[in-house]
């Protein structure tokens, strides 16, 4: 397995995942009109600014196999809400199903880690669907529930992990 930074090259390979676990890890959380309105194509739209256009301090580190396919991504950058003082946010991480508990989360999430110290960020949170049964991820890794939220008007409740002292994750 090899992990690198994704490129603007990388979108229809990172879409796929996105969008296949996104199904699989949803599946009766969300909707079925929900899941079905969320297309290949939307999602390959919404990647090309984030790498064409990339925010300060962003970045998005996938892992593929020797033979080249994208098996996983994970994303990261500013946290964005500035609700619960904590300077770095993993956006997205994201395994197809078939790739799931090898280790390869461990690995991004540690990638994450070490881009977010290396712009001194001491901090960083997670937003994770309270019914995500990969929640349990974020807690062996020592994130500490912060707040929780509703998504829209979906009743969907998600929960904020923490990880306040970045240092002593490495």
């Amino acid at each position: 397995m090899k992990i690198r930074i994704g490129t603007i090259e990388d979108i229809k390979g990172l879409a796929i995942v996105h969008y296949e676990s996104w199904k699989t890890t949803y599946k009766g959380i969300f909707s079925e009109e929900t899941i079905t309105n969320r297309t290949y194509e939307k999602v390959l739209n919404n990647w090309r600014p984030r790498l064409q256009n990339k925010a300060d301090k962003y970045e998005c580190f996938l892992a593929e196999t020797e033979e080249g396919e994208i098996v996983a991504f994970a994303e990261c950058g500013v946290e964005r809400t500035n609700k619960f003082q904590m300077e770095g946010e993993l956006y997205t991480l994201y395994i197809l199903e078939s790739f799931q508990r090898k280790g390869i989360g461990t690995i991004l999430f540690k990638k994450v880690i070490e881009h977010l110290l290396s712009h001194n960020f001491a901090s960083v949170m997670a937003w994770v669907i309270k019914d995500n049964q990969s929640r349990n991820f974020y807690e062996r890794h020592g994130g500490k529930v912060i707040g929780e939220q509703l998504i829209g008007d979906t009743g969907i409740l998600e929960i904020a992990y923490a990880w306040k002292n970045l240092k002593d994750f490495i």
